[in-house]
């Protein structure tokens, strides 16, 4: 998925999966090797990063092995150079890169500008096409600078290029439309990035190893991970991967559960934690009768005991939402409005929600009870509080609801096809990764532009005012005035309820102490796409050394 800043849909998913392999322990590789050994909740979609949907593989292989022009810093303060070695605003449309010397990438390949334009033209027109439909230009100025133009001024420039991986150009093995590719990303990574992967066995691991001709040559840190080698053992249940964590076998878990955080102070394991910009939401299926009455999906937004959920759940570990945009997003989160819309729309009221659900029956001539099924995928956390939402509505007299659980890769594809989720009256709850500009929070989800397949709104919402807001806040630069419009934008969800963004639950990875030198090196990003940069950025200062 696009977006900005290496979003997509937050998985943790997966079947009844078991420790994933033969066991090794994580520290010592066996043979001497220092081993970082970590769990992904659910098997990686696909390691072409072009065409990436899913925070998990982005995790594994996209931004582990792929490498963007630029990158934000993990507090989303300020982009630096990751492929450019120097970048500048010419005009207010136009950015010119002036690129690394001396990179090559993993198949030996040296890395120029004319790698750069055939990577934001392999983007265009797949799913993640949002991360660069904005560029009306790439000028290859020489091997060295590149200089990319918008259409007209776009406030989340280089945020979005910040989502787009960079291949290389000079093998026959891929070309501009990824489903044209002969090439196996499985056997042989085609980026430059600090990591190569070395092995991958499907629903059981990925092994990556240091990228030897990477090419960080900084005085502060060495110029290769100081890892060994990296393995991503795939344990969709969160048990499983608890019960590894306990008996050692695991580094870090990606997929805690935020309501038994206090098994860790008697065990190995060490919480760390930190602000995010994901959410979790429910869609409803705004073409399909009855959801398509606005009074039906704000009364069932009324009923989800959203502040019950985040205690009960998450042990208080997440804020309540009204719309899409999060605390993570710093000055576009205003934590004012979002509780005077939450009082409004959002919030939980019984007495209101029932109301309105009994004006919309009534006006679609609904007979009461309604079949209604509530679809989500296999992950601990997600199935208790989906199941919260489904036994509120199936109380009613409104509903009869039902629990559909799925694994994260048969779910995907649904959501994706314009004859699955898009033609059901199904409600399917999800998590959305975020990404370091509001644009990602919103456009993927919500412009009429972005229907599935073409983008993620798989409920086919359509909005003009929504569109045009979209529209100004995507060209207007002035952080101030782009403020304004993404607090209409919030109004807009809250009050039209296309879907209900309930809260965002904080970063929180679990890390065995006793294999990292310091765990204070640890910094879980706000991102789950980026959970493992933290190994190894040294151009943006996170590092993490392996015990001595």
């Amino acid at each position: 998925m696009g977006g900005t800043g290496v979003v997509g849909l937050a998985g943790c998913a997966g079947g009844d999966g078991g420790d994933g392999g033969d066991g090794s322990d994580g520290g010592d590789g066996g043979d001497g090797t220092a081993e970082f050994v970590a769990s992904a909740g659910a098997n990686p979609g696909t390691f072409d990063p072009t065409i990436i949907t899913d925070a998990t593989s982005n995790s594994v292989v996209g931004t582990m092995a792929y490498e963007r022009l630029v990158a934000p810093l993990f507090d989303l303060s300020e982009y630096r150079g990751e492929l450019a070695s120097e970048f500048e605003q010419v005009d207010e449309t136009t950015y010119n890169f002036t690129l690394r010397e001396g990179v090559t990438f993993h198949n030996g390949d040296e890395f120029t500008a004319e790698d750069v334009a055939f990577s934001i033209n392999r983007t265009s027109g797949t799913t993640n096409d949002a991360d660069v439909s904005f560029i009306e230009n790439v000028e290859v100025v020489g091997d060295y600078e590149v200089e990319i133009t918008s259409s007209q001024p776009h406030a989340p420039f280089l945020a979005d290029l910040s989502a787009v991986p960079i291949l290389t150009s000079k093998t026959d093995a891929i070309s501009e439309s990824p489903e044209e590719d002969d090439h196996d990303f499985t056997a042989q990574t085609l980026g430059t990035g600090p990591w190569v992967l070395d092995e991958f066995q499907e629903e059981d691991r990925a092994v990556l190893v240091p990228y030897e001709d990477y090419w960080y040559d900084g005085d502060d840190y060495p110029s290769t991970a100081p890892w060994d080698r990296v393995v991503i053992r795939v344990v969709p249940e969160q048990v499983s991967q608890e019960e590894a964590m306990a008996n050692g076998e695991l580094d870090m878990i990606d997929n805690a559960a935020p309501f038994e955080l206090d098994q860790w102070g008697n065990q190995t394991g060490q919480v760390v934690s930190a602000e995010a910009v994901g959410f979790d939401f429910i869609t409803y299926p705004v073409q399909q009768s009855p959801f398509s009455n606005q009074k039906l999906r704000r009364g069932m937004t009324r009923l989800i005991p959203k502040a019950d959920v985040i205690q009960a759940v998450f042990g208080g570990n997440a804020t309540e939402l009204a719309g899409p945009i999060s605390p993570g997003l710093g000055a576009y989160f205003d934590a004012d409005q979002e509780q005077a819309l939450i009082d409004e729309y959002t919030g939980e009221d019984e007495e209101r929600g029932l109301e309105l659900i009994g004006e919309a029956f009534e006006e679609e001539g609904i007979e009461a009870p309604f079949e209604i099924s509530f679809i989500t995928n296999v992950n601990r956390t997600r199935e208790r509080w989906m199941e919260i939402i489904q036994q509120t509505m199936d109380q009613t007299e409104y509903f009869d609801a039902s629990l559909d659980v799925r694994a994260f890769d048969d779910l995907v594809p649904f959501l994706l096809d314009p004859e699955g989720a898009a033609q059901s009256t199904d409600v399917v709850g999800i998590g959305w990764t975020g990404g370091s500009d509001p644009d990602g929070h919103i456009t993927q989800l919500l412009a009429s532009d972005q229907h599935v397949p073409d983008g993620f709104n798989w409920n086919l919402y359509e909005n003009e005012e929504m569109d045009e807001l979209i529209q100004q806040g995507q060209t207007t630069v002035n952080v101030d005035d782009r403020q304004t419009i993404y607090q209409d934008i919030q109004e807009i969800v809250a009050r039209d309820a296309p879907l209900a963004n309930m809260w965002t639950s904080d970063q929180i990875d679990v890390l065995n102490a006793e294999n990292i030198e310091s765990v204070d090196q640890w910094s879980p990003h706000p991102n789950s796409s980026n959970r493992y940069n933290t190994l190894y950025k040294p151009h943006l200062d996170e590092i993490v050394y392996p015990a001595e």
